[in-house]
C-alpha cells in the first residue's frame, strides 16, 4: 500500500493530464530502456502499473550508480507525460526518487 495520501497506480493511470507533477510508491517489477541514456522502470503497487522515465544522473543518487533492481520499492516524484519520446505510451518523466524502506 502507499504512503496515505499518495495515489495508487491505478488512480495515476486513470486520472493524470499531460503535465501533471505526481508523487507515486511502488516496486520496480521490470526494467527496460528509454531513448537517450534514460532507463525506463516499470512501477507496481498491486493495483495497477505505470512506466517510469529515470534519467541516468538520478540513478547514480538512487542505487550507487548501479541500474535499478527488479523488487526494489521507490518513491517517485515526476511529471505525467509520454513514456517514450517516440510512442504514444504514456508514464512518468522522473524529476526525483528515493528508495521506500
Amino acid at each position: 500500500q502507499p504512503a496515505k495520501g499518495t495515489p495508487t497506480l491505478a488512480e495515476v493511470t486513470e486520472n493524470a493530464e499531460k503535465g501533471d507533477v505526481l508523487v507515486v510508491e511502488g516496486t520496480i517489477s521490470k526494467l527496460g530502456t528509454a531513448s537517450g541514456s534514460a532507463r525506463l522502470v516499470t512501477l507496481d503497487d498491486g493495483t495497477g502499473t505505470v512506466l517510469v522515465r529515470v534519467p541516468e544522473n538520478m540513478l547514480r543518487r538512487l542505487n550507487g550508480g548501479n541500474d535499478p533492481r527488479v523488487g526494489n520499492k521507490v518513491r517517485v516524484s515526476g511529471r505525467w507525460d509520454h513514456a517514450y519520446l517516440d510512442k504514444d505510451i504514456w508514464g512518468i518523466q522522473a524529476l526525483d526518487a528515493e528508495p521506500v524502506e
